[in-house]
């Protein structure tokens, strides 16, 4: 057996800090050195991984004190050191993104290595090449956002569909907006800040509604002709749903990344999964006249990052980064991000070396 040592981003629960620990994996090796990893794994260097609000509000949640260290991080990109037998989509010296759930494991993509099963049932790792036209920087920033982007319209027709987007300058909502214009929305009605107006406007948006002022009386205003066929909702509340009649047309698509609650504390989001539980479950029994779902990208659409790495490798998505910090500073990054203020995905430079 060889060893390959490695650091990683740890905690133990909700009440104990972020530390860089020390880990290591032990694999065989072949006749020529090379480490002989099971059969359906890849092993990643990771080289870049991007933080995401979700991240510490799972930390947030984690009150169960652990003997084991955990991880944390979700987006990340790298080089492949080392591909399992029955792996055959991939080879060795591949640059790789993707999406790394972790919800049962202990690792993390704020980690030098990744070890991926790309056999698993639940919670399946997405990764797929980086495209020629972006960096290993760039690469990491996305598959989240994009992921969960795709997951919002996913098995909805877009073309010449009247669109809401509530909070379109977060990350989730900036490429919502450029993929609702790609898919050829006739209407695409967003909600941001004023200085982020101009931006919006760039990706695709028709028409910009003040997030500063009364947000219901600006929607009333849009649907005095037609009302939205969808309402996708990046940014939380529920200031809509008192005319939600008037405002989604009946048996309407009403989707949300946030809830009714959002936050970054874990009781936010305790009160978010419950109230959308009762609404989905209500739309499910078509007590409601529209279809209402509490979206998190995971494994209801399996496949999705080789039709988000499309979008990315055909030029026509821009991607935002905010801020790169060094692997020692994301508690940094942390802090900044409960701010916020971030205008982009804050991305880990965990190893230097780039492709």
């Amino acid at each position: 057996m060889s060893t390959l040592p490695y650091k990683r981003w740890t905690f133990k629960s909700a009440r104990t800090p972020l530390e860089i620990t020390s880990a290591k994996f032990s694999f065989p090796t072949n006749d020529n050195g090379d480490f002989v990893i099971p059969k359906n794994d890849i092993l990643v260097k990771i080289h870049y991984a991007s933080l995401n609000p979700v991240d510490n509000k799972l930390k947030h949640m984690s009150f169960l004190p652990s003997f084991s260290n955990k991880g944390m991080g979700k987006d990340y990109s790298g080089e492949i050191v080392a591909l399992g037998s029955n792996v055959k989509k991939f080879q060795v010296g591949d640059y790789v993104q993707g999406f790394h759930p972790g919800v049962l494991s202990s690792d993390g993509t704020f980690s030098e290595y990744l070890l991926i099963n790309t056999k698993l049932f639940m919670f399946k790792t997405e990764i797929a090449k980086v495209p020629e036209n972006t960096t290993l920087e760039q690469a990491a920033s996305w598959p989240l956002v994009l992921g969960t982007a795709l997951l919002l319209t996913d098995k909805l027709p877009l073309k010449g569909k009247k669109v809401l987007v509530l909070g379109g300058a977060t990350s989730v909502g900036r490429y919502l907006t450029q993929l609702l214009k790609i898919e050829g929305a006739s209407d695409i009605v967003v909600s941001c800040s004023p200085r982020s107006q101009e931006l919006i406007e760039e990706l695709g948006a028709t028409k910009i509604i003040n997030y500063r002022e009364n947000v219901l009386n600006q929607v009333l205003e849009n649907v005095k002709d037609k009302p939205f066929d969808y309402i996708f909702d990046c940014w939380g509340g529920n200031a809509l749903f008192p005319e939600i009649n008037h405002v989604l047309v009946k048996g309407g698509a009403y989707r949300t990344t946030v809830g009714d609650n959002p936050g970054h504390g874990a009781l936010a989001l305790i009160r978010t999964h419950l109230k959308s539980l009762l609404r989905g479950l209500a739309s499910k029994l078509h007590l409601i006249n529209y279809r209402y779902s509490y979206v998190l990208l995971g494994n209801k659409n399996p496949g999705w990052i080789d039709r988000a790495v499309q979008y990315i490798a055909s030029g026509k998505m821009k991607i935002f980064i905010d801020k790169v910090y060094d692997f020692e500073d994301l508690p940094e990054a942390i802090e900044f991000i409960e701010t916020g203020q971030a205008q982009g995905k804050l991305v880990i430079k965990v190893d230097e070396n780039e492709k």
